[in-house]
């Protein structure tokens, strides 16, 4: 009967489920709290992964390699050093030699991958993924849940955002970015910037209309009352000189290195057809003196042209005459149009490299070659030799081009002024000077497709940010 009774009393089974109950509680909300915790490191790895993998992209952007050294250098040494310094725990970690495309790193591990190998950037070697992994144990929820892995992702890259039809070199001149009296500027599906940080480094007075996709400056700009231009960013960081730095860096061409010939070539003065190599100053005339209603074509190759007349030009075409590509006649070396450069074989016995100008009612039809020759990159028309530049010349270079004309490539003057009327009549025009002037009716056009299927690389407007 006691036993009976016993098994029927029910009075100390609340205490027992309440016991139960309470260390349920406990459990969830220990889950609770440590969630939290979780999530709040979660966050903190989530900021080291985003500011590692914008430092990945930024060295994608200066050129860098993936391995350079382990911690300092390099897109997975200079995004290992931006994790760590956003508070991640690395255990041991070393960068590999090679991007690892790596999904899933262990504990304190990082995997950076370029390209990416996850999400909608896969393949993109313009972009930088990093993964970063981070074990945390439990305390009051260790009944449920031992330890959790904290993964976090992050992709950044490089977009080009637009490219340049032309780019002033000079970073502290007034006026870089000249509109000259009454002009009217249309820079078709293309950009414009002043590399310069004077507070009138775009200069638009007169009676001024310009048109372009893009124009920034790293300083300011002065527009008259009678202007119509588009927004100008100011305070921007400069533009990269594509002829200054060297592939694989976004944007580069490479740097214009070259051998002069030591034979001249004969020019011919009254017109005719003109073998790629030396010219040379004969008299008081340019090595190039396209004068008189003839007409001169010239076959694809390279020309040097040694000296300058005493007006400043190597390369100087006058009203009436006609410059072209040559059809027939050439031995054929694989260019397919003409890179002009204007250089000094010898300080000591020349003046210096002087500019080109194409004069009104002179037709001009020449385009750079869309593959590139040793030491010179494809799709560079005119070149001017900085290091033997006549910069004392206040003629430079100075170009009027026509509806008969097209002018297809880079002209790059990076030592000395370029002046510009007229229609290019191309699809991809690229004036790169130390400053740039304006006058008259201008239009020209440079975009990604047009000038990749010219050769050309022109100057870009490149931004770094966070895709994923």
């Amino acid at each position: 009967m006691k036993h009976r009774r016993l098994w029927h009393d029910t009075r100390g089974v609340t205490l027992v489920l309440v016991a139960l109950t309470i260390s349920a509680l406990i459990g969830f909300v220990g889950l609770g709290v440590e969630t939290g915790l979780w999530y709040t490191i979660k966050r903190q790895d989530q900021t080291a992964a985003d500011f590692a993998a914008i430092s990945g992209a930024y060295e994608i952007l200066n050129g860098s390699a993936y391995y350079v050294s382990a911690t300092n250098s390099g897109i997975c040494g200079l995004a290992a050093r931006d994790a760590g310094r956003n508070g991640f725990s690395f255990v041991s970690f070393t960068c590999p030699n090679s991007s690892p495309a790596c999904t899933n790193p262990t504990t304190g591990q990082m995997c950076a991958n370029n390209p990416p190998v996850i999400g909608p950037s896969v393949g993109d070697n313009n972009a930088v993924e990093v993964i970063l992994a981070q074990q945390q144990n439990s305390f009051l929820a260790s009944l449920f849940l031992p330890s959790v892995t904290i993964n976090t992702r992050a992709v950044a890259k490089v977009n080009i955002f637009g490219v340049a039809c032309d780019l002033s070199l000079d970073p502290s001149a007034s006026s870089a970015v000249k509109f000259n009296g009454t002009t009217n500027v249309n820079l078709t599906n293309c950009g414009i910037a002043a590399n310069s940080n004077s507070p009138t480094s775009m200069d638009f007075t007169g009676n001024t209309t310009f048109q372009a996709a893009w124009a920034q400056t790293v300083g300011n700009y002065n527009a008259g009352g009678n202007t119509t231009i588009p927004v100008v960013h100011i305070d921007s960081f400069p533009v990269t000189d594509p002829y200054s730095c060297n592939p694989p860096a976004i944007g580069c061409a490479g740097q214009i290195t070259y051998v002069l010939p030591t034979t001249p070539q004969t020019f011919p003065a009254s017109g005719g057809t003109l073998q790629p190599g030396l010219y040379q100053k004969v008299g008081n005339k340019a090595p190039m003196d396209f004068s008189g209603a003839n007409t001169w074509n010239l076959c694809p190759g390279i020309y040097y042209l040694d000296d300058e007349a005493p007006s400043g030009a190597s390369f100087s075409v006058g009203a009436g005459a006609t410059v072209q590509l040559a059809t027939t006649g050439c031995t054929p070396n694989g260019l397919s149009g003409v890179t002009i450069i204007s250089t000094c074989s010898s300080p000591s016995n020349c003046k210096k490299g002087g500019g080109f100008t194409i004069s009104s009612g002179a037709t001009v039809k020449l385009s750079a070659p869309t593959s590139s020759s040793p030491g010179i990159p494809s799709g560079v028309l005119f070149y001017q030799d900085p290091a033997h530049a006549d910069t004392g010349n206040s003629s430079a270079t100075d170009i009027t081009a026509n509806s008969n004309s097209f002018l297809t490539g880079a002209i790059y003057a990076p030592a000395q002024a370029i002046k510009f009327n007229g229609n290019a009549n191309s699809t991809c025009t690229v004036l790169i000077g130390l400053t740039i002037q304006f006058s008259g009716t201008t239009t020209m056009t440079a975009s990604q497709a047009g000038c990749s299927a010219a050769g050309v690389a022109p100057p870009q407007l490149l931004h770094v940010a966070l895709s994923e």
